[in-house]
């Protein structure tokens, strides 16, 4: 009999620690994906900064070389330059958010940064939806002002719809995929914990 309970208290002890590996092993599993999916966001957002960053000399340079012939495209260009810098402190807002965010810590303080984020981002989806058609509509002003050929209207043409395309596929392949992904993996590690 005690040979049994013996038998039985190795097997129950075995099976115990096969649930705590099994544990481990899933935790790494949505850790892993989790940190993925913030890699994903966070070289995302850091590599928009000094795309950005560069737009503001070359749009100054345009505003001081062409500058003075027509007043749409003084006033287009001077818009655009408001545009970045404006948008800058919003793009760094944004790259902060992410990089507080540390899987190893609070699940609660990280679900609320992926979360702000998430706000943001759609706040950004929001503000394209209507700066997009008005950039387009200044570009067709200044592009009628200037009389330009069947050419140039064409290669912005193409770039816009270019833009526009590659702007929906990044938002649902690229941001909205991978907040899921941390909402979603944040969510299974804070079960997991409990």
């Amino acid at each position: 009999m005690e040979d049994l309970k013996s038998a039985w208290a190795s097997i129950d002890e075995r099976l115990k620690k096969q649930e705590i590996l099994k544990e481990s092993i899933i935790k790494e599993m949505i850790y892993k994906k989790a940190n993925k999916s913030l890699k994903v966001l966070t070289w995302s957002e850091l590599t928009s900064i000094p795309v950005f960053l560069a737009l503001i000399p070359f749009i100054v340079w345009a505003y001081r070389k062409f500058s003075g012939t027509h007043l749409s495209w003084d006033i287009f260009i001077l818009f655009m330059l408001l545009f970045c810098i404006a948008f800058l402190p919003f793009l760094i807002y944004k790259a902060y958010l992410l990089m507080k965010v540390d899987l190893t810590k609070n699940f609660k303080d990280n679900l609320l940064y992926v979360n702000r984020f998430n706000v943001a981002i759609n706040r950004e989806k929001l503000g394209m939806r209507f700066g997009g058609p008005i950039i387009g509509i200044f570009m067709i002003i200044v592009y009628i002002e200037l009389k330009v050929d069947i050419f140039v209207w064409v290669l912005p043409g193409c770039m816009f719809i270019f833009l526009t395309l590659f702007s929906y596929w990044s938002y649902k392949k690229i941001y909205d995929k991978n907040i899921r992904s941390i909402q979603k993996n944040l969510e299974e590690l804070e079960e997991l914990e409990e």
